[in-house]
């Protein structure tokens, strides 16, 4: 009876400990209603209603601040960041002379960077780096063929993505990561002509893309939580230690029946 008690036991604790580790993990308040009102203003910038989206950011503005009330683990980088990308998608909604597309991207970059600062795992601007690893390549075939043209329209683009993550990038990747991209993005165009001139470009160009693919595999490092692997390796041991028992109980009443059976013979 008591080793069936032991087995029971290991195995409650076997269920309670993801569950309990899951709970603790949703202690903080998320504020998903910041999420839900950036990305309602994005829809309705994509349908040209820029009016109703200036309102849902007049709104947003009043939730954010409730949220630095409440949140406590917010460092006043992150506030500054998100503040200064709000109110340029405000003024983005109220210059009627702007085009279509750049008020998308004014949204588009709100949008990416409260998310940023709400999820913690795969936050939507890492859905970036396809297109932006794409772009650099064909850059960097540009740079091969030496087509100048083609190389400027593919630098705009490569510019203008990143600048769409920029913000975001802040919020979830080391400062000295996007430091060196910042520096490898104004050298791709100060230094057009040379790279588009020297035998050396191949090499040079290698380097800066690492360092863009760095900007997603540091977030990906950096998403390991500590406490899930103490969860996993709790686990493993519970299991392990429950499957030791059981063993050790059926190997000793097989040497007990044994032994019964000898005295008998």
């Amino acid at each position: 009876m008591n080793g069936k008690r032991i087995i029971v036991l290991l195995l409650f604790l076997l269920l309670i400990i993801p569950t309990s580790f899951d709970a603790h993990s949703h202690t903080e308040v998320q504020p998903l209603k910041l999420n839900i009102l950036t990305d309602d203003a994005l829809q309705l910038v994509k349908n040209e209603r820029y009016v109703e989206a200036h309102n849902l950011l007049d709104i947003f503005s009043d939730e954010f601040t409730k949220v630095m009330m409440e949140e406590r683990t917010m460092t006043m980088d992150q506030i500054r960041i998100i503040t200064i990308v709000h109110d340029q998608s405000m003024a983005a909604m109220a210059d009627l002379t702007l085009p279509h597309e750049e008020k998308v991207r004014a949204i588009t970059r709100l949008r990416l960077v409260v998310d940023a600062m709400t999820s913690e795992h795969q936050p939507l601007w890492t859905e970036m780096e396809g297109s932006i690893m794409a772009t650099f390549n064909q850059l960097k075939d540009s740079v091969e063929i030496r087509d100048s043209s083609s190389y400027q329209q593919l630098y705009q683009r490569l510019l203008l993505n990143y600048n769409l993550i920029h913000p975001s990038l802040r919020m979830d990747v080391k400062p000295e990561y996007i430091q060196k991209v910042d520096a490898h993005i104004d050298y791709l165009y100060e230094y057009r002509n040379e790279l588009l001139s020297s035998s050396q470009s191949a090499e040079e160009l290698q380097v800066i893309e690492a360092d863009l693919k760095a900007l997603f595999t540091e977030l990906k490092e950096d998403e390991t939580d500590p406490s899930l692997i103490w969860v996993m390796i709790s686990t493993g041991s519970i299991i392990f230690l429950t499957l030791f028992y059981v063993g050790w109980r059926k190997y000793q009443a097989d040497k007990k029946r044994a032994k019964r059976k000898k005295q008998k013979d």
